[in-house]
């Protein structure tokens, strides 16, 4: 009778542990919720900022934006092009 009394004592006991423990994580765990949707909310605006410095990145980087820039820098010369046809062979064998 008194083994039946002591593993009543220690079950209760232990119940009575787990469900203050399951409590206190409960708590710890509702809590974190906020900073976590803060941190998501944050990585959201930074992906957002990064796609828009990229395009920014690619659009600086192109032929035609460097090229106008180089234009109104002095560093090209307007002139045409001269193609020059030939019938002939280029190498010539000896």
């Amino acid at each position: 009778m008194k083994k039946a009394y002591f593993l009543l004592t220690i079950l209760i006991g232990l119940a009575i542990t787990l469900a203050v423990g399951r409590a206190i994580l409960q708590n710890t765990l509702s809590t974190s919720g906020i900073f976590v949707s803060e941190a998501e909310k944050e990585i959201s605006l930074y992906k957002t900022q990064n796609a828009i410095l990229s395009e920014k990145l690619l659009a600086a980087s192109s032929l035609t934006n460097i090229l106008e820039k180089a234009r109104k820098i002095g560093f090209t010369d307007e002139k045409s092009l001269m193609v020059i046809k030939t019938s002939g062979s280029l190498a010539v064998r000896p």
